[in-house]
């Protein structure tokens, strides 16, 4: 079945979906936010298709973390159907971008995507309920759009908007921010990987390796979230998302300069 990719890119499948697993599992995003700058980077993936592919790998990754923060009671399903409502547009919407917008625009946009974040958590993380009745719904619909349209776009399953809007603007703890957020991700990244299939955008076996390595994982990363202080971890997500956008906009300015 994987004859298609070689011995090397087997291998570094299952390492992305560990660790893309662990993070997932710890702060509630599908783990794209990884996935994405280590297929480029470190495996060579067009871009684009890193994006389609990540998304994919999202799925059962996010499908696990569910399941882990479920059990425990950590997610909110009244918002799971609120963001819900506008998240599976926003992925059909996002993967209609993807083929739609500039190779440079995208690798700048993830970078500015993950900065924008990582602010966000540092500068606040404390529950504050902003909305409440009809304008909450609303809230969330219209976030989970934002976050579908990330999903699509930029393959990183769109919780790296949820937990901070959850958190910041609804009031929720850390931890239940963390297992919505996976709850929205499963039905985001079902409709966008849909879409990606149709089009050809995903590489089948590389998103099959990674998001098989990271269901297991994401369960230990479930396991650590409980175990890390809430604020320490979110800091620590920051710090993560900053490093990876880093990357991501050096890269983007090498390959102006050879140009």
């Amino acid at each position: 079945m994987f004859e298609a990719i070689s011995r090397k890119q087997f291998q570094q499948s299952l390492v992305v979906g560990l660790l893309a697993g662990i993070l997932a599992g710890m702060f509630g995003v599908g783990g794209g936010f990884l996935m994405v700058p280590l297929y480029v980077i470190w495996m060579g993936l067009d871009q684009r298709r890193s994006h389609a592919t990540s998304l994919a790998g999202v799925l059962p990754i996010a499908v696990a973390g569910a399941i882990g923060y479920s059990t425990s009671g950590y997610v909110d399903w009244h918002a799971v159907a609120a963001l819900l409502a506008g998240s599976i547009f926003g992925a059909l919407y996002g993967v209609k971008l993807l083929s739609q917008v500039s190779l440079k625009f995208l690798q700048l946009g993830f970078a500015a995507l993950l900065y924008l974040s990582a602010m966000r958590l540092i500068w606040s993380s404390a529950p504050h309920q902003l909305l409440e009745g009809a304008a909450a719904i609303v809230f969330l619909a219209i976030v989970g759009f934002f976050a579908g349209v990330m999903s699509g776009l930029f393959g990183v399953g769109g919780g790296i908007v949820m937990v901070p809007a959850l958190i910041i603007a609804s009031g929720m703890d850390s931890l239940t921010a963390r297992g919505t957020s996976l709850a929205v991700i499963v039905g985001s990244a079902i409709s966008g990987t849909i879409a990606n299939l149709r089009k050809g955008n995903i590489d089948v076996e590389i998103a099959l390796l990674t998001g098989a390595a990271g269901v297991p994982a994401t369960f230990i990363g479930v396991y650590l979230s409980q175990q890390v202080p809430q604020r320490a971890a979110l800091i620590l997500f920051s710090f993560i998302l900053i490093a990876i956008a880093t990357q991501q906009a050096r890269k983007v300015q090498l390959g102006s300069a050879e140009h």
